[in-house]
């Protein structure tokens, strides 16, 4: 029986059952236990590694109990995750999932470098500062299936040093934003158009925005008419459009492996189960993606062909026609997703899947988000002829109507050849920035680490050694002033680990350089740890 010291003289029993069942290895004995030292009396604790309930919902729950009962009072600070895994034979990140759940719902709290402690008895204070119960809303509606699961808390919650360098976040850069432009077209369409563009506009959108859309779309070969485009508040709301009219709860959603984190959370929280599909340097494999379906039916195959987020890999021309034939025979409806697909640098423009969709099996997704404004909120949808209306009157519902002020203007934009004007201005920047990056990631990255450049896009996408786990990383890389986003994130069922996605287009060049020299700093004291600590703690 191990023990270890924390703050006190008091024990933690605790029941598991050994790491090694979690691997598929047969366990020595159904149950093990350890003591912990706590600053209060003894605790019961106890996993049950036969329970269909996840081990760390298991734990969470079991330190609940034992803070709503007084077991643990507040201010009693909790083993660190690295104790605790030691003694419950688990992962860390079990650990860390269940500390991230009772953080959420208000039983404990987090301060960095110092520790979790517990905050109150209850959770979250009343709201009439503790003389009243707090209104239950965690009973009201349906339960969140991402919440405790996402590691976007864990990620998010540190504030960066003032001068890191943040290669997160895939959005452009606001230096680039033509405001002064804009401003003018703004002037001159409230000149012309006078009270009728703060009105509300069409549920589907201004019509002449919808018809410029269409020929532009038309002209890529692209077969596309104004009715069949639907104008949304960013491709956010177009996905959820497609979730709240496609997408049954429980039912089956295929995504690529791994894939735009907002995207998979955003059908999980319709109740929706999420299966990934594997890719590779050429983008969704079609074996996989059969794979996928011999397992069971699906609804929907959410999909970013073009400079996909996270890889930035552009789907193979050959793997398009297996991919629709495998969909059109499970009836498999395809959400193809142009996140960034106009930030070409290299080469001739990637072909869409839907280009050469025959079947009307093909909704395709844009944004002028990341061209443009993402403050604008403005997308738009090309639907199969049948879903037109459906989707209108879900939009009606959802919001009315977009705003019509910012559809003339952009409609006006375009029409003057302004956002080509600008395209050209940002892809030359952007060219120079991810140049910047592969020449100093080849300059001072050690040897295990990988990558592929892309030839457009937003992301950058890296392996690491074995024994390096990204999270872990970031801790490092965070205190030498550079922050990214790591693998995990973008696995909606695990994985990941030994991934980080970079983001460059906000940053300069010269602000590139030395992010990339911490980073690779960073990378070198995780390996030298690797090898003296192979199971370094992510908290």
């Amino acid at each position: 029986m191990a023990e270890h010291s924390i703050n006190g003289a008091a024990n933690l029993l605790i029941g598991a059952v050994p790491f090694a069942d979690s691997l598929g290895m047969a366990p020595s004995s159904s149950h093990r236990t350890g003591t912990v030292k706590v600053d209060s009396g003894e605790l019961g604790l106890a996993l049950d590694r036969r329970s269909e309930v996840p081990l760390y919902a298991q734990l969470a729950g079991s330190l609940r109990s034992q803070i709503e009962s007084g077991a643990l009072p507040v201010g009693a600070r909790l083993p660190s995750t690295r104790e605790l895994a030691e003694v419950l034979e688990v992962h860390r990140k079990t650990v860390v999932q269940a500390f991230q759940a009772l953080e959420a719902e208000g039983w404990v709290e987090a301060g960095v470098g110092q520790g979790t402690f517990v905050r109150r008895p209850g959770g979250r204070p009343a709201p009439d500062g503790g003389t009243g119960s707090a209104f239950p809303w965690e009973e009201v509606g349906p339960s969140n299936p991402t919440r405790d699961e996402d590691l976007r808390e864990f990620v998010l919650r540190q504030a960066p040093r003032e001068d890191s360098v943040r290669f997160t976040g895939a959005t452009p850069d606001p230096a680039l934003f033509p405001a002064d432009e804009f401003r003018g077209i703004l002037d001159e369409v409230l000149r012309t158009e006078g009270v009728h563009a703060l009105d509300y506009g069409p549920a589907a959108g201004l019509l002449s925005l919808r018809e410029w859309l269409a020929a532009r779309l038309s002209a890529k070969g692209i077969a596309a008419t104004a009715d069949q485009v639907l104008i949304v508040n960013g491709s956010q709301q177009g996905m959820d459009l497609v979730a709240r009219t496609l997408v049954e709860p429980g039912g089956r959603v295929l995504v690529e492996e791994p894939s735009y984190s907002n995207g998979f959370r955003l059908f999980q929280s319709y109740g929706a189960q999420i299966d990934g599909v594997g890719t590779d340097e050429d983008g969704l494999d079609p074996e996989a993606l059969r794979s996928a379906l011999a397992k069971g039916p699906a609804q929907l195959l959410y999909v970013m062909p073009i400079f996909q987020n996270p890889t930035g890999a552009v789907l193979a021309p050959e793997r398009i026609d297996p991919i629709l034939e495998t969909a059109a025979e499970h009836q498999l409806a395809i959400l193809e997703d142009h996140f960034d697909a106009d930030l070409v640098y290299e080469g001739e423009d990637p072909e869409p899947i839907r280009r050469r969709d025959t079947r009307g099996q093909v909704i395709l997704l844009g944004t002028f988000s990341k061209i443009l404004f993402p403050g604008l909120r403005l997308g738009w949808l090309l639907l199969p002829p049948p879903l037109v209306e459906r989707f209108v009157q879900i939009k009606q519902m959802a919001d009315l109507s977009s705003g019509l002020l910012v559809q003339h203007a952009m409609d006006l934009y375009c029409r003057r050849g302004l956002l080509d004007r600008h395209l050209e201005r940002v892809r030359a920047t952007n060219r120079s920035r991810l140049a910047a990056l592969s020449a100093a990631l080849e300059r001072e990255m050690p040897e295990g680490v990988t990558w592929r450049s892309p030839r457009g896009g937003m992301t950058f996408w890296m392996t690491l050694p074995a024994e390096i786990d990204s999270l872990a990383l970031l801790q490092t890389a965070r205190r030498l002033g550079v922050e990214f986003s790591p693998g995990s994130l973008f696995f909606p069922n695990g994985g990941g680990a030994r991934h980080l996605r970079l983001c460059y287009v906000r940053e300069t060049e010269e602000r590139i350089r030395t992010g990339v020299a911490r980073l690779a700093e960073a990378v070198r004291e995780e390996m030298a740890r690797g090898r003296e600590e192979p199971a370094r703690p992510f908290v």
